[in-house]
C-alpha cells in the first residue's frame, strides 16, 4: 500500500467515524477526538514496511565483498601451496 493509497484510507475512516460519532453524541469537538482516535488506532494496526537503511546496507556490501576478497586468497594460497605439493 503506497501512501496515497493509505492517506485515502485514513481520511475515509476518518469522515464516517466523524460522521458516525457526530449523530451519536451531536458535538462536534467530541466527533472530531472520537474520529482522530479512530484513524490513530486503524493506522497503528495496519503493518508497516520496514525502512531501508542506506548505511546498513552499504556496510553489509563491503564485508560481503572483504569476505569474497579473503576467500579467493585463501584458496589461491592453497592452490599454490598444492602446485608445490605436487612438484615436490
Amino acid at each position: 500500500m503506497d501512501i496515497e493509497q493509505k492517506a485515502e484510507m485514513l481520511t475515509t475512516a476518518y469522515i464516517h467515524s466523524y460522521n458516525l460519532a457526530l449523530k451519536e453524541v451531536k458535538n462536534p469537538n467530541l466527533a472530531a477526538q472520537i474520529a482522530t482516535a479512530v484513524i490513530m488506532v486503524i493506522d497503528l494496526n495496519t503493518p508497516k514496511q520496514q525502512a531501508i537503511n542506506p548505511l546498513e546496507l552499504l556496510f553489509a556490501q563491503m564485508a560481503a565483498a572483504a569476505q569474497e576478497r579473503t576467500r579467493k586468497e585463501e584458496s589461491e594460497v592453497d592452490d599454490h601451496d598444492g602446485a608445490e605439493n605436487e612438484a615436490d
